[in-house]
């Protein structure tokens, strides 16, 4: 195990050192703390420049754009859901959980969080699906899909039950994870709500369609819970995020109860997913990896088993350095809860049967707004595509000012969408290579090879033109206007019968035939 690390202001006492470090090694499991080191360096932290990573509360990470904010005739986990209100600005926007049956009545499981403003304004909460602002765009540009659907065709459920009506709620965890390392149960955040349902179908996680394969196949459905391994390979599908993969913590966190924490005012341990291995685009988790804004509710699905892990309710933060951990409470955890809530005899379980017709991936019902999400998000700017193209790098200056402040300028194209990629290519050619052009802030696109490499076929390049090896000949013989004699040696293609002028030796291309079979 790696190194603990603890950096101060000022030297550290030995004895302050021994105390730090007897209580951290009391958090670790049994299995864990012979491998643990402890390092106490003295100095200030200094921010450097993040890609994706705001540096205060008032700029915070730059997310990207929602993955999953489309409306579908049979929602499911994953999709997005928000509460109908008169007030637009007191609208919030989540993820749908999963299907549970409560003494045999279909409910869906969600944060209460989101809907903390509504609950405390209105008598009735009225969830939609997909939310008012989702689907905002849709109606506004006048799509047939959704603007003709009568008043009422997007009412998901009412909110019915929720964890408490404020965010300090907490209860003793009961997964093994606790028993097996001989540690006292800490407590965990519970923060779920209870939206009545009109399906009893077994629940699956959202996949979006692609352009490659746009019919994967039969989905499994997730029948079964879970206690949470620790390293476990996991996905989950969000609102903002979409279908996404991470994985489990080795240790679950502690949480302090302050504002800065879990803000209930109890100090917890926390389960955590993280980016997955192997750990080479913290910037891609951090703007668009599990747990982003909008996130909050989705189901965590182990990966090789498919069983329902826990519900995600949080990131560590969303600014400033550092790496990014989305928090979740256990499913079985959040059993416990709604049965003692609800006062009920029995824990919920997940329903076990779907339709056949029901399993497999589906477009959106505004297959516009889907196709128009598709295309931008498979696209970069037209000048990142022109600089690949040219084989111009990104910070590199070559000399004459066409480097990334040379002829393009300083100021990045935002007339198109940034952050995508573009085919600004033929298609590729079998015989060319291809390299990564230089991308400013981030890892580099593949692309074609810049046009000057196709010297290597001799030809000479051109700046409108991507040259490639033909088949034919380039340059006109002599002696390709004769047909060679029949029967020449192994490996070559034998000419025809040359008939009446066979005596000749060689005939000239140009002489007619006539006569013969047609």
């Amino acid at each position: 195990m790696g190194a603990v690390f603890r950096r101060t202001r000022a030297k550290v006492s030995r004895a302050r050192r021994l105390a730090i470090a007897v209580h951290v090694r009391d958090l670790l499991p049994a299995t864990h703390r012979q491998g643990a080191t402890f390092c106490f360096s003295t100095g200030e932290v200094e921010r450097l420049g993040w890609a994706a990573r705001g540096a205060s509360g008032d700029a915070p990470d730059d997310i990207c754009a929602p993955r999953n904010p489309f409306c579908y005739r049979s929602p499911c986990m994953g999709d997005s859901v928000g509460a109908a209100v008169d007030d637009p600005g007191g609208e919030s926007t989540a993820t749908l959980g999963p299907c549970l049956l409560i003494d045999g009545v279909g409910y869906w499981l969600a944060n209460f969080h989101p809907f903390l403003g509504p609950f405390q304004t209105r008598d009735v909460v009225e969830v939609e699906h997909p939310s008012p602002r989702d689907r905002g765009r849709c109606v506004e540009a006048g799509h047939d899909a959704l603007a003709a659907d009568a008043d009422g065709a997007f009412f998901l459920g009412d909110l019915l039950a929720t964890s408490g009506v404020d965010l300090k709620t907490t209860r003793i965890s009961h997964d093994r994870y606790w028993e097996e390392n001989d540690k006292e149960n800490p407590l965990v955040v519970t923060d779920w709500t209870l939206i009545s349902s009109r399906t009893r179908q077994a629940n699956m996680l959202r996949r979006l369609p692609t352009a490659t394969s746009p019919r994967p196949g039969r989905e499994v459905p997730v029948t079964a819970t879970s206690a949470v391994v620790p390293g476990a390979a996991v996905v989950s599908t969000g609102r903002s995020s979409g279908h996404q993969r991470g994985q489990v913590c080795e240790i679950p966190a502690y949480v302090s109860g302050d504002g800065a924490g879990n803000g209930t005012g109890r100090a917890t341990r926390e389960w955590f997913v993280e980016e997955p291995y192997p750990y080479d685009d913290e910037d891609g988790w951090i703007r668009g990896g599990v747990g982003v804004e909008g996130d909050s509710g989705a189901a965590v699905v182990d990966a090789e088993t498919n069983a329902l892990l826990g519900q995600l309710w949080g990131r560590n933060r969303y600014f400033g350095p550092g790496p990014r951990h989305t928090f979740f409470t256990p499913a079985h955890d959040l059993f416990d809860d709604v049965q003692e809530r609800c006062g009920q005899q029995a824990r919920p379980r997940l329903p076990q049967y779907r339709d056949e017709g029901e399993r497999w991936v589906v477009y959106p019902t505004c297959r516009t707004c889907f196709d128009l999400a598709t295309y931008l998000d498979s696209r970069r700017s037209s000048r990142e595509s022109l600089r690949s193209m040219l084989g111009l790098g990104g910070d590199d200056d070559d000399g004459a000012g066409h480097g990334a402040g040379g002829a393009f300028g300083d100021e990045a194209d935002r007339t198109i969408t940034e952050g995508v990629s573009e085919l600004a290519t033929p298609r590729d050619h079998p015989h060319w290579l291809r390299h990564a052009a230089d991308e400013p802030g981030g890892p580099g696109i593949v692309s074609p090879t810049p046009l000057p490499a196709f010297s290597s076929f001799g030809v000479p390049a051109s700046p409108r033109v991507a040259d490639g090896p033909s088949p034919y000949a380039l340059h006109l013989d002599e002696e390709d206007l004769y047909l060679a004699d029949y029967g020449e040696a192994a490996g070559k293609r034998a000419a025809p019968p040359m008939g009446a002028n066979q005596g000749r030796g060689k005939r000239h291309r140009g002489e007619g035939e006539t006569g013969g079979e047609t």
